[in-house]
């Protein structure tokens, strides 16, 4: 399954991660519902995940996690790009 990356948890202890598919590389967002009510884990696609109604504030955690990783990766490029004098 990857490395699971949390992004989001609840006050009554469910916990979202994003995650990548080892075999297909698409990336997926992992629901772990709290142990009391079972540990249930439901996985969907990050583009279902976001188009899922009615949005709640783990969208909102998902976008966030998603503009600073693509704003780390963004820096990790302009480094790359300079050359050291």
């Amino acid at each position: 399954m990857g490395n699971l990356q949390e992004f989001a948890s609840s006050s009554n202890g469910d916990k979202w991660f994003v995650g990548q598919d080892g075999t297909t590389d698409q990336r997926f967002v992992l629901h772990r519902g709290n142990p009391s009510s079972g540990g249930h884990e439901t996985r969907s696609s990050v583009d279902a995940f976001l188009n899922q109604k009615p949005f709640g504030p783990e969208r909102d955690a998902l976008i966030a996690f998603l503009k600073k990783e693509n704003a780390a990766k963004d820096e990790v490029i302009i480094d790359d790009g300079q050359t050291p004098s």
